[in-house]
């Protein structure tokens, strides 16, 4: 199986937000339906970021503009800190889109 992709694939293409059509059924479970969704958009982000940093890492070297031991010991200032938390609040939403949207609501105490 040839799960190389081709020269000209741009997998850093950002994805559309909403889903258009049908939402896939994997199973007759609706809830293992969901997981396999989450899973599923796991894989697209790890996938995205893994291309995007071997870019950046492969930039980096070419022009010689970076120590590895920078980035191990790389530690964020609280505008970085806080840039990063809001993109991972955000990667978060994306990944359990699926299982909130289902999610019931809480009853009234």
């Amino acid at each position: 199986m040839d799960l190389s992709l081709p020269l000209d694939a741009d997998p850093a293409q950002p994805a559309p937000t909403v889903a258009r059509g049908r939402r896939p059924e994997f199973t007759d479970d609706p809830m293992l339906d969901r997981l396999y969704s989450v899973t599923l958009a796991l894989v697209a982000e790890l996938a995205v970021t893994r291309t995007r940093l071997d870019t950046l890492e492969r930039v980096l070297a070419k022009r010689g503009a970076l120590d590895p031991s920078a980035i191990d010991d790389f530690r964020p200032d609280p505008a970085d800190a806080e840039a990063r938390a809001r993109l991972q609040a955000e990667y978060l939403e994306r990944v359990f889109r699926e299982l909130v949207a289902v999610a019931p609501q809480e009853a009234p105490r």
